[in-house]
Parts: C-alpha cells; structure tokens; sequence
C-alpha cells in the first residue's frame, strides 16, 4: 500500500511558527521538569517513588506529543490544532493555580504562550495554511 504524497506547502504563515516555537520551548520545559523529578528519585526527598516516577513519565512523554504536534503543524496538517489547543487550554486553566498562590513568575510563563497559542490556532492564516485543499478532497 503506497503511502499518500504530502503536498509541498505554499508560504507558511508566520502564526504557524510561532506556534511551533512555543510548542517546542514548552517540550523542553517539560522535558526538564520531568528530569528534575528523575533527579529527585536520586535525592531521597520523596513523598511517593511511585508518584515521583509517574509524574516524570507523563512529562516526557508530554513533551515528546508537543514535539510531534509541532512537526505536524509545521506540514500543514489539520490535526494538531486540536490537540495543541486542548494543552494549552490545560495550561491557562493551571496557571491560575499559580497566581492565587503567589507565583506570578511561574504562572505567567504557563499563560502568556498559551494565551498567544489560543490566539494564533483561529488566525485566518493559520486555518487555510492548515485546512489547504489537496485534489477534490481537503487536508486532514
């Protein structure tokens, strides 16, 4: 089975990078944050190893799907748009957590670039690069 040609895309608009820089800046925050947790199995200072080594997985492999969706967006394809709006939404929602404990700094970093991600995913520029007709059917 001969796999579907991608067409070469046309002018990328510059929201899609954008998206894509702060998709990947929020991957290697992730990436981080999940090696601290791995560093902090070595450290002894645990509540749980359990939890520890959960929360560190799940954040790898988070920053691994933002790498992914930022590759596929980057292509033209339809798909990641969902995807990276329902993780940003996420980090909007946690960032409030953050400003009603006092950690402006921390909170603000979740929200500007999810802010801007929500923006710029329903930027007319965005949808036709990312909703382009192939043929007689359109792009997924």
């Amino acid at each position: 089975m001969s796999r579907p040609t991608e067409p070469v895309p046309h002018l990328r608009p510059a929201g899609v990078a954008v998206i894509g820089g702060i998709l990947l800046l929020e991957a290697l925050g992730f990436l981080g944050v999940g090696g601290l947790f791995l560093s902090s199995l070595a450290m002894g200072d645990l509540v749980s190893v359990g939890g520890t080594v959960f929360l560190a997985v799940f954040l790898i492999l988070l920053a691994i799907w933002l790498v992914v969706l930022a590759r596929a967006l980057w292509r033209g394809f339809r798909w990641p748009r969902s995807a990276a709006l329902v993780i940003q939404l996420f980090l909007v929602i946690l960032s409030v957590s953050f400003f009603s404990s006092g950690s402006v700094a921390i909170g603000l970093a979740m929200l500007v670039p999810g802010a801007v991600v929500l923006i710029a995913l329903f930027t007319r520029p965005v949808l036709d690069f990312t909703s382009r007709a192939t043929g007689e059917t359109r792009t997924l």
